[in-house]
């Protein structure tokens, strides 16, 4: 089929590691359909609300795809459209339900420690996160096929303004020699961990100037506003502390309290009305994502028109003639994964059908044939179980059980061997001052791992 077909629309989706997919859609089609597909192929449906696509405008910018919104009315250009999947709502790896949700996550963290746009100022945890990735691609350490083309190219990592010590493929090279005996997944899981902790992890960055003429960058991200000015001195605004936010045309302006909890602004002038619609869309719906409970109605219902549609609004208000929604987010942060493990346990169970049985047959169940069982009792003890075994295991390999818990926080969710590799705690991030071992009742310890 060409693209030139009217009954289909062809759109081109690469990936952060340059594979690219191609996605057949309707020509009117949304870009939740596109997106949904593209994830659907890559087997992270549960948790494609992490997920975005991103085009180049007329301009030149890279713009997010609003989902809602006609894809056509969004993109210039003739079909073929070509998309850049990324993740757009970044979150510790720990969250991440599926591995090929976190197999994405990786190769974006990736792209980004080699383009510049994750910073690494500490050459160690460069070396560390080169030392990752090298054990995800190739394997364990091999002295005899040192592979030195790799680790080259991991010399400029975080930026290509930062200076590294002449021996730095050898720091990569010994710390890659200590992650002996890692599987591909678990290398991509600890390579996120280190990048979790890193300053400006899930930001967005918006290339700004003053209301003095001055440049400077403002990043949005899980907690709240980074703006970084040309001295290298950086000022934070927590989502709490912001009143209120708008954009028009290239100007963006923003209202919060200081550390004194005085009003103070924040005027802002970006190079496109694009972009600055672009940062207001971005504030306003990453502190839906990480800090609310659910999205409020206020936020997804908010729309704009075009002309013709706001003439004909007037005569009409409930024409949908050149609507245009502002925010595409449906879910929190929280609801993703509630939903996902939701989703994921279901698919679990539907994989063995219960089989019709009599009475009596139901009844005389041996542990072995309860697993088939149609009893509503039965079936919620089993769900119990299930859940029960979950807990016991940890959160981080899910594999082993739970042995050691972290102090101050005292948080018990992690085996011995996943809790030495922590600097701190996966659930709440407090820095781990001790890990120490806990015996459990004898009756938890001889539950099966999952």
């Amino acid at each position: 089929m060409t693209a030139h077909n009217q009954s289909k629309m062809w759109c081109l989706v690469s990936q952060p590691n340059s594979v690219i997919l191609e996605v057949e859609v309707d020509p009117k089609a949304r870009g939740q359909e596109c997106l949904e597909k593209v994830c659907q192929y890559l087997g992270i449906g549960n948790e494609a609300d992490y997920f975005g696509l991103k085009y180049h405008c007329s301009k030149g910018e890279e713009l997010w795809l609003n989902l809602r919104n006609p894809i056509e009315r969004q993109v210039g250009g003739v079909p073929p459209y070509r998309f850049a999947l990324r993740v757009k709502f970044w979150v510790p790896p720990h969250l991440l339900l599926q591995d090929t949700t976190r197999h994405q996550f990786y190769l974006h963290s990736r792209l980004d420690l080699l383009e510049g746009r994750l910073k690494v100022p500490d050459s160690l945890v460069a070396a560390k996160l080169a030392a990752w990735m090298a054990q995800a691609e190739s394997g364990d350490y091999d002295p005899q096929s040192c592979p030195q083309s790799v680790y080259a190219q991991y010399c400029q990592l975080g930026g290509v303004n930062t200076s590294r010590p002449q021996d730095f493929i050898q720091m990569i090279a010994a710390q890659h020699r200590e992650l002996k005996g890692n599987k591909q997944s678990a290398a991509e899981y600890w390579l996120l961990k280190e990048v979790s902790y890193l300053e400006d992890f899930g930001e967005e960055v918006f290339q700004t100037k003053t209301s003095n003429g001055g440049r400077c960058s403002l990043g949005v991200g899980p907690h709240g506003l980074s703006v970084y000015h040309p001295d290298s001195t950086k000022q934070s605004i927590p989502y709490t502390a912001i009143q209120s936010a708008a954009s028009q045309r290239r100007s963006f302006h923003l209202l919060y309290l200081d550390l004194d909890s005085n009003e103070a602004t924040l005027d802002l002038k970006l190079e496109t009305s694009q972009a600055a619609s672009g940062l207001y869309r971005a504030i306003t719906e990453k502190h839906a994502f990480y800090s609310c409970e659910t999205v409020r109605s206020a936020v997804t219902a908010q729309f704009i028109r075009d002309l013709k549609g706001t003439i004909v609004s007037i005569f009409n208000e409930d024409t949908s003639l050149g609507k245009k929604y502002v925010f595409d987010i449906r879910r929190t942060c929280r609801e993703v994964y509630d939903n996902a493990r939701r989703a994921l346990y279901q698919s679990a169970s539907s994989t063995f059908p219960p089989i019709e049985e009599s009475p009596e047959q139901q009844i005389h169940n041996t542990p072995e044939q309860c697993d088939n069982c149609v009893d509503e009792k039965c079936k919620s003890s089993q769900r119990k179980f299930a859940r029960l075994l979950e807990a016991m295991s940890c959160r981080i390999c899910m594999d082993r059980g739970i042995d050691t818990a972290f102090f101050p926080c005292a948080h018990v969710i992690a085996c011995s061997e996943c809790a030495a590799r922590c600097d701190r705690c996966p659930l709440c991030r407090a820095e781990i001052d001790q890990a120490k071992r806990i015996y459990l009742p004898v009756e938890l310890q001889q539950l099966p791992t999952c």
